[in-house]
């Protein structure tokens, strides 16, 4: 999967769940696989930051870390200038995590999603376990396996004589 297509799955699980869930949405974890995307619903999510950490950091042991799980994403329903929207927030495997989000329509429905950008690190601390899961992944076939000693490699670069 290419970043630009994780985006739009994250985009696509956020209209989904404005269809098919009441408001307020839950906050929901995205978890994209070759079979299928995953959507884990968190209907208890703490309000205080440290505790969001502490429940995501499982959430990245049990769900990305013991699956493999290269790329995550993040939906939950926000307040922004005023208007409720959706946030979606996304990340892979050494790429950063990115923002976007959508204003809801009179309908109830989301409006077009605006481009994305960089996640602050700063902000949404709470998400860091999950960019922090993916990032410890080994790198599967990617021409380096033989290199890496955590990849069961010999530790140096190839002498090709």
């Amino acid at each position: 999967m290419q970043f630009d297509e994780l985006r739009f799955v994250c985009q696509e699980a956020a209209i989904d769940l404005v269809r098919e869930r009441a408001r307020p949405l839950p906050p929901t974890i995205v978890l994209p696989a070759p079979q299928k995307t995953r959507l884990l619903t968190l209907p208890r999510f703490p309000d205080d930051d440290e505790e969001r950490h502490a429940v995501l950091a499982q959430l990245a042991a049990d769900e990305i870390t013991a699956t493999d799980t290269p790329a995550w994403g993040f939906v939950a329903e926000a307040e922004i200038a005023d208007r409720d929207a959706v946030v979606v927030v996304f990340g892979a495997r050494r790429h950063a995590p990115r923002l976007t989000a959508s204003w809801f329509t009179a309908e109830g429905d989301l409006e077009e999603f605006a481009p994305d950008e960089e996640l602050d690190p700063t902000a949404l601390p709470f998400l860091h376990p999950l960019q922090h899961a993916v990032d410890a992944l080994p790198a599967i076939g990617d021409g380096f396996d033989a290199m890496d000693p955590k990849r069961g490699g010999g530790g140096s670069l190839p002498i090709v004589p």
